[in-house]
């Protein structure tokens, strides 16, 4: 029975870990276990939160795919993610983006950040691969 309970509370709090804001304030922690530490594995589930959340946001007509047109509407409706560049996700061509396709780039995006080629990524290669997406920041 304190092993059912210990599991539980373990879990419990992997989960409170990952809906807690990550470092920038914008998405999940993608430190789930809080080890200092963002494994392959980490970095994509918090990165299927944030794309989740982009493709409920882009898919207006709810038929599972972001067109350009859908794309090109985010961007006029101001600033965020959005636009022509999400296209470069198409990875089949088909002039339009999947989820599949949206989170086969997750991989790719662990191993550019991983610039030490541990299999981890470091607070420093965090920002540095948010750094590139996003801009340096307040300072």
């Amino acid at each position: 029975m304190k092993i059912y309970l210990i599991a539980a509370i373990a879990a419990l709090c992997a989960n409170a870990a990952n809906a807690q804001p990550g470092p920038d304030g914008r998405g999940p922690n993608p430190d789930a276990d809080g080890d200092g530490k963002v494994t392959l594995a980490e970095f994509k589930a918090a990165d299927a939160v944030r794309q989740g959340r982009m493709f409920a946001r882009l898919d207006t007509n709810s038929d599972g795919k972001i067109d350009l047109d859908e794309a090109m509407a985010q961007r006029a409706n101001g600033p965020g993610r959005g636009g022509g560049g999400l296209m470069r996700l198409d990875g089949n061509k088909d002039g339009s983006v999947t989820r599949e396709e949206m989170s086969a780039m997750s991989q790719r995006r662990f191993e550019m950040a991983d610039t030490s080629k541990d299999g981890w990524l470091s607070k420093e290669e965090m920002n540095m691969m948010q750094q590139r997406t996003r801009g340096p920041g307040p300072q």
